[in-house]
C-alpha cells in the first residue's frame, strides 16, 4: 500500500493548505526504517496521531515533536523533567531466591515523584515561554534503568515469558504508585494549572498534580554513571568502549 507525501503550500503561513507532492510504498519504507534502526539506531520513528490520541491536555495544543532522545512527546515550549530508578537495587533474598522488594520500591517511587514535582518550581528556565508551559502542565518523567541487570541476577531470560511478566508487573506497580502520589500532591498543592479541560477533568477521573508521570528513557549516560544496564534494554555487551562525541579519550566499561 502506498501513501501520500504532503508539504505546506506556503510554509510561512500557519493555516496554509497541504499539497500532495508524491507517494511512497509503505511496506518498503518501513522495511528500510527497520534495517536502519538495526544497523545504527537511525532513523527515529514516531506516530504523532497516536501520541496526540493520548495527549492529556489537547485543549492547549497538539504534540509536535519529542525531546532529542525521543522518549518525551512535548507540546511547544514544554521541557522534559526526568528521573530513573535503578531496578537492580530492589532485589532481596527470600528462601534462597532473589525477589523484588516492592515495599522499598513503593517508597522510592513516591519520593521521586514528589522530588520531580519539586524540580519544576526549583528550576531556572532559559526563556519565559518554557517556564510558563512547564508549570502549566507540570509533566514529570519517572522511569527505570537496570532492568536487564535485575533479570540477570534473578536468572530470568530477558526474552522469556517470565521476563515479560515481571516487566509488566513492575511497571504497573510503578505507574499506580506514581499516580497515587500525584493525586495526593494535588490534594496538598493543587492540580496542574491546565487541569480544567484536560482528559482528567471529568467526574470519573482523579485530580492530578502532574499531567504526565512516567517516561521510559534510554538513560544512556546516567546508567553508565550508575553502573547498570540502560533503560529497559537488554545487555548488548558485557564489555564495550564509550566514544565521547566531543573527542578525547575512549572510556572502557565492563559489566560487573
Amino acid at each position: 500500500t502506498d501513501y501520500p507525501l504532503f508539504t505546506m503550500e506556503d510554509p510561512g503561513e500557519p493555516n496554509t493548505a497541504m499539497v500532495e507532492v508524491g507517494r511512497l510504498d509503505a511496506r518498503d519504507v518501513f522495511n528500510k526504517i527497520i534495517a536502519g534502526a538495526w544497523r545504527n539506531g537511525e532513523p527515529g520513528l514516531i506516530f504523532l496521531d497516536w501520541v496526540n490520541h493520548k495527549n492529556p491536555t489537547p485543549h492547549i495544543g497538539r504534540m509536535t515533536a519529542t525531546n532529542p532522545c525521543g522518549e518525551q512527546p512535548l507540546l511547544p515550549y514544554e521541557s522534559c523533567n526526568l528521573g530513573s530508578i535503578n531496578l537492580d537495587k530492589f532485589l532481596v533474598k527470600e528462601h534462597d531466591e532473589l525477589t523484588i522488594d516492592f515495599d522499598h520500591l513503593r517508597d522510592v517511587v513516591r519520593i521521586t515523584t514528589q522530588f520531580l514535582d519539586n524540580v519544576i518550581d526549583a528550576n531556572s528556565y532559559s526563556v519565559i515561554e518554557i517556564e510558563k508551559m512547564t508549570r502549566e502542565t507540570r509533566k514529570i518523567g519517572l522511569g527505570v534503568m537496570g532492568f536487564a541487570d535485575m533479570l540477570t541476577r534473578m536468572r530470568i531470560p530477558y526474552d522469556s515469558e517470565d521476563g515479560l511478566k515481571i516487566g509488566r508487573s513492575v511497571m504497573k506497580f510503578i505507574m499506580e504508585e506514581s499516580d497515587q502520589m500525584s493525586i495526593e500532591l494535588a490534594e496538598q498543592r493543587g492540580a496542574f494549572p491546565a487541569y480544567p479541560g484536560s482528559i482528567y477533568d471529568t467526574p470519573e477521573q482523579p485530580i492530578m498534580r502532574n499531567a504526565c508521570r512516567l517516561t521510559v528513557a534510554p538513560t544512556g549516560t546516567i546508567s553508565m554513571i550508575a553502573n547498570c544496564s540502560s533503560g529497559i534494554e537488554p545487555l548488548f555487551a558485557l564489555c564495550y568502549h564509550k566514544h565521547n562525541i566531543l573527542g578525547g579519550e575512549t572510556l572502557l566499561y565492563v559489566d560487573q
